[in-house]
């Protein structure tokens, strides 16, 4: 009887032991952050889009919305994807309550116009000093697609040739109406020998910029020639209702439509300088009185 007590006595202090040990190790589990339970992570949703007004820019807009039950705080965010090289943003420290939404504007990066990008595009953000890598809604969802072929249709356009707008400094008037004067320039690149044509051009909701002459397009730039000139005129578009001169957010982007050899046609946005911009902000409101 005393061996099987003694023997009892054993086994209850190694269980004792063991219960010690789990307790322990169940305690650093529970406090070791990278090895938190899911539900303790924070619930976050990532969007991107871009606005109108800043189309031709690389600024996009971006949103991180909290959607768990506690609040965070936001301090960083990048943008990754395979079609841009990565690009983030430092955020004043945001705290986010639950359901709130912090928006924020970041730039996507070059293109990496040597391979077709893969894969879905993400947010990397810091909330709580902790990296979430969050996948991505694009509100457009061929956004960033369309930018990159952008990008890199403009890379390869820079490689051959310069387009560009140059607008007189005094209006005239044509047949009743009041005009900008001004000729797009096509400029080839030593070395270069791939054909560019200008295929159109196109105003804004509130100016029209056309040819001066009938018929003037397409234009072609081919390869023994260094450069091409295209007359154009730029005048109102009439459109004087209040909806257009409230809400126009692209007045100054005009553009030029050109084709690279056999590429498909790139849309070149100029913008004229603050001078030629003054004199037809003056021109759509003599036109609109």
């Amino acid at each position: 009887m005393a061996r099987v007590r003694s023997v009892s006595s054993v086994c209850a202090a190694r269980l004792v032991a063991l219960l010690v040990l789990c307790a322990v190790l169940a305690a650093c589990t529970a406090t070791d952050p990278q090895q938190s339970p899911e539900s303790d992570r924070a619930a976050l949703d990532a969007s991107i889009t871009q606005f109108r007004h800043d189309e031709g820019t690389r600024n996009l807009r971006a949103g991180v919305t909290n959607l768990g039950s506690a609040a965070v705080t936001v301090t960083r965010a990048r943008l990754s994807w395979s079609g841009f090289a990565p690009t983030s943003v430092e955020l004043e420290p945001w705290t986010l309550e639950p359901g709130r939404t912090a928006g924020f504007t970041l730039q996507y990066g070059a293109a990496r116009c040597e391979d077709e990008p893969t894969g879905r595009p993400r947010l990397d953000v810091v909330v709580d000093g902790r990296e979430h890598r969050l996948p991505l809604t694009v509100e457009d969802p061929q956004l960033l697609e369309r930018l990159y072929r952008n990008e890199c249709a403009e890379h390869r356009l820079d490689a051959t040739g310069t387009v560009s707008l140059r607008l007189d400094d005094a209006p005239v008037r044509l047949a009743g109406e009041e005009y900008l004067l001004g000729d797009v320039l096509v400029r080839r690149r030593p070395g270069s020998s791939a054909r560019l044509t200008i295929v159109d051009v196109g105003g804004s909701v509130l100016l029209r910029l056309t040819p001066r002459d009938t018929g003037a397009l397409p234009a072609h730039l081919d390869a023994d020639q260094r450069s091409l000139r295209v007359p154009v005129l730029v005048g109102s578009a009439h459109r004087c209702d209040a909806h257009a001169l409230g809400n126009s957010s692209q007045t100054f982007l005009l553009s030029v439509y050109v084709r690279r050899g056999q590429d498909p046609v790139h849309r070149v946005i100029t913008v004229p300088d603050d001078g030629s911009k003054a004199l037809l902000t003056e021109l759509i409101a003599r036109d609109c009185r």
